[in-house]
């Protein structure tokens, strides 16, 4: 009778521990290099396409839309009234999807030292990216944090693109 009752005690507590915490760095990188390579294979020089950004620290931002020719920003502007933004420097935005693949290496690259250095506030990283199966780029970023205790905000970013155009 005690086995059993220690049995199901044990059962208990495994089925209530949280079984979707984040562990260490959780980067796909090899599907990631396999994107970036189709994306530049597809030499897509001129496009248009749009970019959501939300955050915990900083809330959600407005859609904008991002016109790329000769593979440079030409101009950026708010989607819900197609007007110019005059200081960009307010919000966070990718102006090509080239810019866009370099921020997710630099942010999977930034996350991943701080892991290694381990000041102990921070015990794991999770990248969530989905793919545009046509053309390669990535249409969902999402990055989250896990931490060792209570955290107000902490890491969790969602970048959204869509609306991708070739002209």
């Amino acid at each position: 009778m005690r086995k059993i009752l220690a049995f199901l005690i044990a059962l208990i507590l495994f089925s209530c521990s949280k079984s979707d915490e984040i562990s260490g760095f959780n980067f796909d990188q090899k599907t990631f290099e396999k994107n970036r390579q189709l994306w530049e294979q597809n030499k897509i020089n001129n496009y248009t396409f749009s970019q959501k950004y939300s955050s915990t620290s900083i809330g959600s931002q407005p859609k904008l839309t991002s016109v790329v020719k000769n593979n440079q920003l030409d101009s950026i502007f708010v989607q819900s009234n197609n007007t110019s933004i005059s200081d960009l420097g307010e919000v966070f935005y990718y102006g090509t999807v080239n810019k866009v693949f370099q921020h997710i290496e630099w942010v999977t690259g930034y996350y991943e030292n701080i892991l290694h250095i381990n000041d102990g506030y921070m015990k794991g990283v999770f990248f969530e990216i989905t793919y545009d199966e046509t053309y390669h780029y990535p249409t969902k970023i999402k990055y989250t944090g896990d931490y060792f205790g209570n955290v107000n905000g902490g890491l969790n970013v969602l970048i959204e693109l869509s609306d991708f155009d070739v002209q």
